[in-house]
């Protein structure tokens, strides 16, 4: 019995002066089971922090009230600036974490293409971030076939995970952009066939 063939995420509409691919995030329940208990850790450290810091608050109070009155010293002082830099750290992984669980389940990439612009925006419910570009010095789309990481130079899966790399590929005067996350290369091409074809038309008119 064959293999069932895998269906497209992407969806394409064309028009005379324009070619719009939408690209839903990728449902992947191994990174919904991880987020969830990363959450489950992250929720368990801020406790901590927040008894810690009440126990510490009640102890300088304690000795504020105590006969003499006791007074924290400088050491103390650089300690709580440790502990400060490390829980707004700590809470900067959790909006993180929210941005990343939000992108999961109602993120999209659209992707348009015109004669004058090509715009890549990635959603989120309502907000919206959109990169804009002129669509004469767009070039060379292509699959981004570069090896996401190696076992000590993780950046680029790094990169990945925070949302900042793709599979489509593109270059830009000296620079090279990608857009298309968590997308297989057999669908890059997809995407890239239905963009370039809807510029050749575009040209042609």
């Amino acid at each position: 019995m064959p293999i069932p063939v895998p269906q497209s995420r992407h969806m394409v509409e064309t028009s005379e002066n324009l070619v719009r691919v939408t690209l839903p995030s990728k449902k992947n329940i191994v990174h919904i089971l991880w987020f969830g208990l990363w959450f489950f850790f992250w929720g368990y450290m801020v406790y901590g922090f927040i008894y810690i810091g009440i126990a510490v608050n009640k102890s300088i109070e304690i000795g504020k009230n105590s006969t003499p009155p006791i007074q924290p010293g400088g050491m103390f002082f650089y300690l709580s600036l440790c502990f400060s830099l490390f829980f707004l750290a700590l809470l900067a992984l959790g909006a993180f974490g929210i941005y990343r669980v939000l992108w999961l389940f109602t993120g999209k990439e659209v992707i348009e293409a015109t004669p004058q612009r090509f715009t890549i925006t990635q959603q989120i419910s309502r907000w919206k971030k959109l990169k804009e570009y002129a669509s004469e010095s767009v070039n060379d789309l292509r699959p981004n076939t570069q090896p996401l990481s190696s076992l000590f130079f993780p950046g680029k899966r790094v990169k990945k995970f925070m949302g900042g790399a793709g599979m489509i590929a593109f270059d830009y005067g000296a620079r090279t952009y990608s857009f298309g996350q968590d997308v297989d290369e057999a669908e890059a091409k997809q995407i890239i066939l239905a963009l370039k074809e809807g510029l050749i038309q575009q040209k042609a008119g």
